[in-house]
């Protein structure tokens, strides 16, 4: 009997998708696109977009309470958990739409047109913090 430590130390030694092998020629199985520039530019640009949509509305709320929120779902949250579940919900938007991105970005990515769909992704986030934004700061 091998015992526990045996089993789980041989469960690592077997690849997790027996099947899968990287392309021909590959060194690595996940390598990012050659514009990582382009690909930083983007994780930043959703990154300081979402970060003026909460600082905005910490402000706002702040000044007028959480009614002057017209999102629905945020006003509920903030109610429910307080400016700390709001971050880490702003926290996880960023992470989530980011490594879907950084996953689109790579050369073996499971889409045809990556780029594009990464773009699109990017300016959607992009916009969508950068409105929330504004209407925080208009209403402050």
């Amino acid at each position: 009997m091998r015992g526990i430590l045996g089993a789980v130390r041989s469960a690592f030694d077997r690849p997790a998708w027996p099947a899968f092998r990287p392309p021909a020629g590959a060194t690595q199985a996940l390598t990012l696109a050659e514009d990582t520039p382009i690909l930083r530019f983007r994780l930043l640009a959703i990154f300081a977009a979402q970060m003026f949509d909460f600082v905005t509305f910490t402000i706002m709320v702040e000044r007028h309470g959480v009614g002057a929120e017209l999102n629905p779902i945020v006003a509920a949250s903030f109610l429910t958990g307080g400016l700390p579940i709001l971050f880490f919900v702003k926290l996880a938007l960023v992470i989530l739409v980011g490594a879907t991105i950084v996953i689109l970005g790579r050369r073996e990515s499971p889409i045809e047109v990556p780029s594009k769909l990464a773009s699109l992704i990017t300016v959607a986030a992009v916009i969508g913090g950068a409105f929330g934004g504004w209407t925080n700061a208009i209403t402050i």
